[in-house]
C-alpha cells in the first residue's frame, strides 16, 4: 500500500541517520532509474554532543553502538582531561561525548570526499548547515530545492518561518516544535562544561574546519554572544 502510494510522486525524499560511509550510496547513485540526489545536513558537533547528552537515557544504547563501531586499527583521541574516569553518575555523557569521536571521524571522511568527488557524486551532493537553516530558512529552503529541481510553494516558506520562530527552545528530547532560532543554535555554549566542549573540539577538528565551525579558545570565548563562531565554510 505504501509502495503504491509512493509511486504517485516524482520525487521522493528518503531520510537516513547517520550514513557512517558515503561510498556505499555509490551504486544507488549511477543508477539512472533512481536520479538520487544527496543533501547533506550537518550541525555544529558542539550542539551535537549537547543534544546527545539531553538526549543520554534515550541514545545510551545507540551511543554505546556507535562507540563499538570504530575502526580498532585507527588510534583513539585521547581524553583532554587525563582524570577522567567512568563511573555512575557521568557513564551516559561519557559515552554521548565519546560517540562523538566516531561520528566526526566519519563525517570528516564523507566531507574530504565531496571536497574531491568521484563523478558519481559530483553534482550530486549539497551540505547543508542547520545553523544556516534556522537562521535564514526562507533563503536555504530554497537553495535546496532548487539542487533538487523543485519551486518553493509559499505554504513551504511560512512553515520553515514558523518552525525557526517560536517563543524558546525545547528542553525535551525528541520532540518537533517551533523554536527560537537563536537559542537553539547556541544552547550548546551554557550547557556544555568548558572541558566537555574542548573535548568535542578534539575529536572534531576536521569536520569543523570544513564546516566552518570556529573553535573557543576559552570560556571567556564561550559566554560572549556577540561573538559569532560561524564562518564560510570550504563546501
Amino acid at each position: 500500500m505504501l509502495e503504491e502510494e509512493c509511486h504517485k510522486y516524482n520525487t521522493i525524499v528518503i531520510k537516513g541517520v547517520r550514513i557512517f560511509d558515503i561510498n556505499v550510496l555509490a551504486p544507488l547513485m549511477v543508477d539512472p532509474s533512481l536520479d538520487l540526489k544527496v543533501i547533506h545536513l550537518v550541525r555544529d558537533p558542539r550542539a551535537v554532543a549537547n543534544s546527545r547528552i539531553k538526549s543520554r537515557h534515550g541514545l545510551i544504547r545507540e551511543s554505546l553502538q556507535v562507540v563499538r563501531s570504530r575502526d580498532p586499527r585507527i588510534r583513539r583521541v585521547p581524553f583532554i582531561d587525563p582524570g577522567h574516569k567512568l563511573n555512575k553518575k557521568d557513564g551516559s555523557d561519557y559515552h554521548a561525548i565519546g560517540a562523538m569521536e566516531v561520528i566526526c571521524s566519519s563525517m570528516g571522511k564523507t566531507l574530504r570526499t565531496a571536497l574531491n568527488p568521484p563523478s558519481w557524486l559530483k553534482g550530486n551532493y549539497m551540505v547543508v548547515r542547520y545553523e544556516d537553516l534556522v537562521m535564514d530558512p526562507i533563503k536555504t529552503v530554497r537553495q535546496v530545492y532548487g539542487f533538487v529541481n523543485l519551486s518553493v510553494s509559499p505554504e513551504i516558506e511560512k512553515f520553515s518561518l514558523n518552525m525557526t520562530s517560536g517563543s524558546g527552545y525545547s528542553s525535551k528530547p525528541f520532540v518537533v516544535s517551533a523554536r527560537n532560532a537563536t537559542q537553539a543554535v547556541s544552547a550548546w555554549r551554557t550547557l556544555l562544561t568548558f572541558l566537555q566542549i574542548k573535548q568535542v573540539e578534539e575529536y572534531c577538528q576536521v569536520p569543523m574546519d570544513l564546516l566552518g565551525y570556529q573553535t573557543v579558545g576559552s570560556q571567556e570565548d564561550v559566554k560572549d554572544f556577540s561573538k559569532s563562531l560561524l564562518r564560510k565554510p570550504m563546501l
